[in-house]
C-alpha cells in the first residue's frame, strides 16, 4: 500500500516539476521596451550657464508650481551640488 502511494506522489511531483520548468522557455508577452525618453531640456542647455543665466532662471522660477526643467531654483543645492541648466543634479 505505501509503495503505491509513494509512486503516485513521485509521478505527480515529476509532472508538476516539468510543467513549472517549461514556463521558463515561454517567451515573454511584451518584450519591446520603449526607447523614447520623456525629458525636456532647460532654457540654457548648450549655452553659457553662468551667474547671469542663473539669475534669469531664478527670476522666472515659480515656487508654487511643480519642479521641472523649466521651473527650478538654480541656486538650490543637493548634497553640496548645484543643478545643471536643466535643473538636474549630478547623479540624478
Amino acid at each position: 500500500f505505501i509503495p503505491i502511494i509513494t509512486a503516485k506522489m513521485m509521478k505527480v511531483t515529476v509532472a508538476l516539476a516539468l510543467v513549472a520548468s517549461a514556463s521558463a522557455f515561454v517567451p515573454a508577452t511584451n518584450m519591446r521596451v520603449s526607447t523614447k525618453l520623456n525629458f525636456e531640456y532647460g532654457e540654457y542647455d548648450d549655452k553659457m550657464w553662468d551667474n547671469d543665466a542663473k539669475k534669469e532662471v531664478y527670476a522666472k522660477w515659480d515656487p508654487t508650481a511643480a519642479r521641472s526643467s523649466m521651473n527650478f531654483n538654480p541656486f538650490e543645492t543637493f548634497g553640496g551640488n548645484s543643478p545643471d541648466a536643466s535643473g538636474i543634479f549630478p547623479g540624478e
